[in-house]
């Protein structure tokens, strides 16, 4: 099969939106379910994690 030595990618206005707008919306959903979990913490159970 002959192929070409070069491959080059179309690079579009949609695939900007396919993939900075997941990748932010998961970044933002990861940090405030971080944020979450710490903030219901005790702050006691918190600094007994730290010292470990």
């Amino acid at each position: 099969m002959m192929m070409p030595s070069t491959i080059r990618a179309r690079i579009t206005a949609e695939s900007y939106y396919l993939g900075f707008i997941p990748g932010l919306l998961s970044t933002v959903a990861g940090t405030m379910l971080a944020g979450i979990g710490i903030y219901r913490r005790q702050t006691s159970q918190l600094f007994k994690e730290l010292e470990t």
